[in-house]
């Protein structure tokens, strides 16, 4: 989606979802999803530019992370996805949990990092994309 679509998206109002894009089949391994489609509530929209400050043109590196991002799998039905955009000169994290009745998954968090978040990470939880190694 462009900056655009996610201008139109949050002045819609309603309580809908948007997909952002897909995990592969080996990632999917991790969370067990029904569907390997990501999407994300338009609250949640709403909350990355209120809360953590991004704006409409932040928007579009959730699709980003999720095809070129590095992958940890941090906790048990959530996989962060860290990535650096070129264009916006920042780090990025987006996390994605799988929900438990639907088995769908959703954006939980999308917000900047400072490097040092970057490095941490690195330090305290194994990359299991792109497979270490190959």
């Amino acid at each position: 989606m462009t900056p655009g679509d996610w201008q139109r998206f949050l002045q819609s109002g309603q309580r809908s979802e948007r997909p952002i894009g897909r995990i592969s089949a080996y990632l999917n391994g991790y969370l067990e999803a029904s569907d390997r489609q990501v999407r994300v509530g338009h609250e949640y929209v709403r909350k990355a530019i209120e809360k953590h400050g991004l704006t409409i043109e932040h928007l579009p590196v959730m699709a980003e992370a999720l095809a070129a991002g590095e992958v940890y799998h941090d906790r048990g039905r959530d996989l962060t996805f860290v990535h650096f955009s070129a264009e916006h000169q920042r780090w990025f994290q987006l996390t994605i949990k799988c929900c438990t009745e639907r088995r769908r998954l959703y954006v939980k968090t999308f917000h900047g990092l400072a490097i040092g978040d970057v490095l941490r990470k690195r330090k305290l939880y194994q990359v299991v994309w792109p497979i270490p190694g190959q």
